[in-house]
């Protein structure tokens, strides 16, 4: 059996970390396992974690302080990636449940022609948040993983085509040595793609397969989701500004036209011809119906509605990061020397 280290980076996570490393000791998995915590010193996640030792898993904690004028889970991982043993390394999160046959698959996976694999996330929460997550046919907020596929430089941009990212996912350590750990510089969003990204870019494969499905706490409200799809597009215009020629770059940029384009005709018909209103009222009803026959929920009318507020937030964070240019932003650094603590 390969060593295999699962990297998890924590702030603030006692509600959910207990699940997430129980779903982990739990593994159907012959071998043992390196769970590597890291987080900020005094973080009250740490009072959540049952042990240092349970199983086949040992617990590892690392304490360090993180300046990154931002998000701080990718200087988090990095940190904790260069302190792994593994000859696998897993990211995921600490508001994950992995089913307990999630390494013994993603190895599976591993042993194949590939170097990296990764997997879709399913919401644990079965209210109308968990059935949008789960259910929105239309821009969806996590990767779609409805068949396996393999990213390459030739098939990356191509239909449902779509990069993984870093809370379900599997790798060896030859792709780490290569490409190095995720850009701390990304302290918004997208860092996953463009961790994928430089992967694919350098000559790796990367397999998603819906069989390495996991369970997720996706964030609930309107408050939470707003801002998470503002950072979302502030972190797109940032991997837009590092990778201009990826074919990601190149649709969401087209996508943003086509918005732009669709709400200036949309508004100049509205005006002249009050016929053309009531032609997309029309039309919203129609796809009103297609959500909802998808989805095979009542409650999938409104979605459409849910995903066009969510869509301008993201369409305002795009925008504003195109202009103040983050691709340039620091890259933050490590504070104190990071140190090995004993779980308690």
């Amino acid at each position: 059996m390969p060593e295999v280290s699962i990297v998890i980076p924590v702030k603030g996570n006692q509600r959910t970390i207990g699940a997430t490393v129980a779903s982990i000791a739990a593994q159907d998995h012959d071998g043992d396992v390196e769970l590597i915590l890291v987080g900020d010193h005094g973080d009250p996640t740490w009072q959540a974690v049952p042990g240092d030792r349970i199983g086949r898993v040992t617990v590892k904690r690392l304490e360090i302080t993180v300046d990154t004028g931002g998000r701080d889970a990718n200087a988090k991982r990095n940190a904790g990636l260069a302190a792994a043993t593994g000859d696998v390394l897993c990211l995921t999160d600490s508001d994950m449940v992995l089913p307990t046959d999630w390494l013994r698959t993603g190895l599976a996976l591993l042993d194949g022609e590939t170097d990296c694999v990764g997997g879709p996330m399913i919401s644990v929460h079965r209210d109308f948040w968990g059935a949008y997550v789960d259910g929105n046919p239309i821009a969806s907020k996590t990767p779609r993983m409805p068949e396996p596929y393999r990213l390459d430089r030739a098939s990356l941009g191509r239909r449902g085509r779509k990069l993984p990212i870093t809370a379900n996912v599997l790798l060896t350590r030859e792709v780490y040595e290569a490409v190095g750990g995720l850009d701390a510089a990304f302290v918004h969003s997208y860092e996953d793609y463009e961790f994928f990204q430089r992967i694919v870019d350098a000559g790796f494969a990367v397999v998603c397969d819906p069989t390495l499905a996991a369970w997720h706490h996706h964030r609930q409200g309107w408050r939470a989701l707003v801002r998470e799809y503002h950072r979302s597009g502030r972190g797109c215009a940032q991997f837009v500004g590092k990778h201009p020629h990826s074919p990601f770059s190149r649709d969401r940029m087209r996508q943003l036209e086509i918005v732009a384009t669709v709400a200036l005709f949309g508004l100049v018909a509205c005006v002249e011809q009050p016929v053309a209103l009531l032609a997309g009222l029309a039309l919203a009803a129609l796809l009103c119906l297609y959500v909802t026959a998808r989805a095979r929920t009542p409650r999938a009318v409104v979605f459409p509605a849910v995903t066009l507020v969510l869509g301008l937030s993201f369409t305002a964070g795009l925008v504003r990061g195109l202009r103040t240019r983050p691709a340039s932003a620091p890259a933050g650094s490590i504070k104190e020397d990071p140190s090995w603590s004993p779980v308690s």
